[in-house]
Protein backbone atom coordinates (compact mmCIF):
# COMPACT_ATOMS: atom_id res chain seq x y z
CA UNK A 1 0.00 0.00 0.00
CA UNK A 2 1.74 3.81 -0.63
CA UNK A 3 1.56 6.42 1.88
CA UNK A 4 -1.38 8.30 0.80
CA UNK A 5 -3.46 5.45 0.36
CA UNK A 6 -2.27 4.46 4.30
CA UNK A 7 -3.29 8.14 5.56
CA UNK A 8 -6.18 8.69 3.35
CA UNK A 9 -7.85 5.25 4.03
CA UNK A 10 -6.81 4.64 7.83
CA UNK A 11 -10.27 4.76 10.34
CA UNK A 12 -10.59 4.09 13.54
CA UNK A 13 -11.81 0.63 14.16
CA UNK A 14 -14.27 -0.54 16.81
CA UNK A 15 -14.76 -4.02 15.97
CA UNK A 16 -12.85 -6.89 14.64
CA UNK A 17 -13.11 -10.24 13.66
CA UNK A 18 -11.74 -12.85 16.00
CA UNK A 19 -8.31 -13.70 14.24
CA UNK A 20 -4.95 -12.81 15.15
CA UNK A 21 -2.42 -10.13 13.98
CA UNK A 22 1.00 -11.68 12.76
CA UNK A 23 4.18 -11.06 15.69
CA UNK A 24 6.00 -9.90 12.12
CA UNK A 25 3.27 -7.71 11.77
CA UNK A 26 3.19 -6.10 15.23
CA UNK A 27 7.10 -5.95 14.95
CA UNK A 28 6.81 -4.05 11.42
CA UNK A 29 4.99 -1.90 12.73
CA UNK A 30 6.50 -0.99 15.93
CA UNK A 31 9.42 -0.31 13.76
CA UNK A 32 7.42 2.09 12.15
CA UNK A 33 6.17 3.36 15.11
CA UNK A 34 9.74 3.86 16.64
CA UNK A 35 10.76 6.20 13.14
CA UNK A 36 8.92 9.04 14.70
CA UNK A 37 10.27 12.28 15.05
CA UNK A 38 11.42 13.48 18.39
CA UNK A 39 12.53 16.37 18.76
CA UNK A 40 15.82 16.17 21.25
CA UNK A 41 16.11 13.08 20.27
CA UNK A 42 14.97 11.26 23.51
CA UNK A 43 13.34 8.46 21.61
CA UNK A 44 10.29 8.86 25.10
CA UNK A 45 8.40 6.16 23.90
CA UNK A 46 7.80 2.07 25.40
CA UNK A 47 5.23 -0.17 23.94
CA UNK A 48 3.83 -2.73 25.67
CA UNK A 49 2.64 -5.45 24.15
CA UNK A 50 -0.27 -7.05 26.12
CA UNK A 51 -1.08 -10.45 25.79
CA UNK A 52 -4.22 -12.55 26.63
CA UNK A 53 -3.56 -13.21 30.21
CA UNK A 54 -2.88 -10.05 31.18
CA UNK A 55 -6.12 -8.40 29.18
CA UNK A 56 -8.38 -11.53 30.91
CA UNK A 57 -6.46 -9.17 34.68
CA UNK A 58 -7.60 -6.33 33.25
CA UNK A 59 -11.16 -7.66 32.56
CA UNK A 60 -12.80 -7.03 35.78
CA UNK A 61 -11.17 -3.56 36.59
CA UNK A 62 -12.67 -2.42 33.42
CA UNK A 63 -15.98 -3.57 34.02
CA UNK A 64 -15.46 -2.05 37.77
CA UNK A 65 -14.76 1.28 36.11
CA UNK A 66 -17.72 1.02 33.34
CA UNK A 67 -20.15 -0.25 36.24
CA UNK A 68 -21.03 -3.32 34.51
CA UNK A 69 -24.23 -4.67 36.35
CA UNK A 70 -25.46 -7.43 33.89
CA UNK A 71 -24.28 -10.30 32.81
CA UNK A 72 -24.77 -8.92 29.04
CA UNK A 73 -22.69 -6.01 29.76
CA UNK A 74 -19.65 -7.32 31.64
CA UNK A 75 -19.33 -9.90 28.58
CA UNK A 76 -19.60 -7.29 26.05
CA UNK A 77 -16.38 -5.36 27.98
CA UNK A 78 -14.92 -8.86 28.34
CA UNK A 79 -14.92 -8.80 24.50
CA UNK A 80 -13.89 -5.03 23.58
CA UNK A 81 -10.69 -6.42 25.66
CA UNK A 82 -10.06 -9.51 24.24
CA UNK A 83 -11.44 -9.26 20.95
CA UNK A 84 -8.81 -7.49 18.77
CA UNK A 85 -5.89 -9.85 17.68
CA UNK A 86 -3.20 -7.33 19.71
CA UNK A 87 -3.33 -4.83 22.09
CA UNK A 88 -0.27 -2.40 22.74
CA UNK A 89 0.07 0.31 25.67
CA UNK A 90 2.07 3.55 24.45
CA UNK A 91 3.87 5.34 27.01
CA UNK A 92 6.09 7.93 27.17
CA UNK A 93 8.79 9.20 29.88
CA UNK A 94 7.86 11.67 32.29
CA UNK A 95 9.97 15.16 32.77
CA UNK A 96 10.16 17.32 35.51
CA UNK A 97 10.33 19.87 32.78
CA UNK A 98 7.16 20.72 31.60
CA UNK A 99 8.31 22.04 27.49
CA UNK A 100 10.12 18.17 27.79
CA UNK A 101 7.66 16.46 28.93
CA UNK A 102 4.97 18.54 26.00
CA UNK A 103 7.72 17.60 23.21
CA UNK A 104 7.83 13.64 24.47
CA UNK A 105 4.05 13.50 24.36
CA UNK A 106 3.80 15.20 21.01
CA UNK A 107 6.73 13.16 19.48
CA UNK A 108 5.41 9.96 21.05
CA UNK A 109 1.48 11.07 19.70
CA UNK A 110 3.54 11.09 15.96
CA UNK A 111 4.89 7.06 17.20
CA UNK A 112 0.95 6.55 17.76
CA UNK A 113 0.34 7.56 14.08
CA UNK A 114 3.18 5.99 12.40
CA UNK A 115 2.19 2.41 14.36
CA UNK A 116 -1.43 3.20 12.90
CA UNK A 117 -0.68 3.91 9.58
CA UNK A 118 1.78 0.89 9.73
CA UNK A 119 -1.17 -1.38 10.58
CA UNK A 120 -2.87 0.07 7.64
CA UNK A 121 -0.55 -0.87 4.77
CA UNK A 122 -0.38 -4.59 6.90
CA UNK A 123 -4.45 -4.44 5.81
CA UNK A 124 -5.50 -4.36 9.88
CA UNK A 125 -7.43 -1.65 11.16
CA UNK A 126 -6.78 -0.06 14.73
CA UNK A 127 -7.79 2.63 17.08
CA UNK A 128 -6.39 4.74 19.55
CA UNK A 129 -8.10 4.42 22.80
CA UNK A 130 -7.80 6.31 26.08
CA UNK A 131 -10.13 6.80 29.09
CA UNK A 132 -10.13 5.74 32.85
CA UNK A 133 -8.55 1.94 32.17
CA UNK A 134 -6.04 4.15 31.04
CA UNK A 135 -4.82 5.89 33.56
CA UNK A 136 -5.65 3.47 36.33
CA UNK A 137 -3.08 2.87 38.67
CA UNK A 138 -3.88 -1.20 38.82
CA UNK A 139 -3.30 -1.24 34.93
CA UNK A 140 -0.27 0.57 35.08
CA UNK A 141 1.42 -2.34 37.93
CA UNK A 142 -0.47 -4.75 35.55
CA UNK A 143 1.72 -4.00 32.62
CA UNK A 144 4.96 -3.05 34.89
CA UNK A 145 4.77 0.86 33.96
CA UNK A 146 6.14 2.67 36.81
CA UNK A 147 3.61 5.39 36.94
CA UNK A 148 5.98 7.65 38.31
CA UNK A 149 8.33 7.83 35.59
CA UNK A 150 6.04 7.05 33.20
CA UNK A 151 2.22 7.81 31.38
CA UNK A 152 0.27 5.91 29.40
CA UNK A 153 -1.49 7.83 26.18
CA UNK A 154 -3.28 5.15 25.09
CA UNK A 155 -4.23 1.65 24.37
CA UNK A 156 -3.56 0.94 20.56
CA UNK A 157 -6.11 -1.58 19.21
CA UNK A 158 -4.71 -3.62 16.08
CA UNK A 159 -6.90 -6.38 14.14
CA UNK A 160 -8.59 -7.66 11.34
CA UNK A 161 -11.55 -4.96 10.91
CA UNK A 162 -15.30 -6.24 11.12
CA UNK A 163 -16.46 -3.27 9.25
CA UNK A 164 -13.87 0.22 8.94
CA UNK A 165 -16.28 3.11 9.36
CA UNK A 166 -16.52 6.24 6.83
CA UNK A 167 -15.67 9.33 8.09
CA UNK A 168 -16.90 12.66 6.37
CA UNK A 169 -14.15 15.11 7.58
CA UNK A 170 -14.36 18.68 7.23
CA UNK A 171 -13.36 20.96 4.34
CA UNK A 172 -9.44 21.20 4.51
CA UNK A 173 -9.81 25.28 3.78
CA UNK A 174 -11.92 25.55 6.54
CA UNK A 175 -8.49 24.67 8.72
CA UNK A 176 -5.76 26.27 6.45
CA UNK A 177 -5.32 29.73 6.23
CA UNK A 178 -1.90 31.25 4.07
CA UNK A 179 -0.09 34.09 4.95
CA UNK A 180 1.89 36.75 2.44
Amino acid sequence: MKLYEAIFERRTVHNYLDAPVPTEVIKRCLEAAHMAPNHKMTWPWKFTVVGKQTREKIVPLACALKNAKTPAMTERIRAKLMNPGALIAVSHQTSDDAFLHKEDYAATCCAIQNLMLAAKAEGFGSKWSTGGITRHPEVYSLMGINENEEEIIGFIWIGAPAQTPNVERPALDLHVEYLD
